[in-house]
């Protein structure tokens, strides 16, 4: 099998999570019940959510978070500027006479 056909398979096989909007992005809550809510009080108004950020209820109110991909691409980023560094470095170690 080639590797363009793994890389499909691997992308459709997460397609319905991410239709779903489980893992890319999440919709929050709207309200919100403290801890000790009393059936008189009028429930916590959270803000909506974005591309960037999302509300949970938490025991205080809303809990501010951020999005899944937010995430994803920071790490992404992250680990491509670390494996990229060991390259270099093991290239630079390694190859000290290959000088051209």
């Amino acid at each position: 099998m080639s590797r363009l056909s793994l890389l499909t398979l691997g992308l459709l096989s997460v397609l319905p999570l991410a239709v779903c909007g489980n893992i890319f992005y999440s919709d929050g809550v709207r309200q919100c019940f403290p801890h000790g809510f009393q059936v008189s009080e009028r429930p916590l108004t959270c803000e909506k959510a974005d591309w960037f950020r999302y509300y949970t209820c938490g025991e205080t109110g809303c809990d501010y978070h951020l999005q899944p991909w937010v995430f994803a691409v920071v790490s992404f980023i992250v680990i491509s500027f670390l494996c990229s560094l060991v390259c270099s470095l093991l290239r630079c170690i390694c190859c000290v006479n290959d000088r051209r």
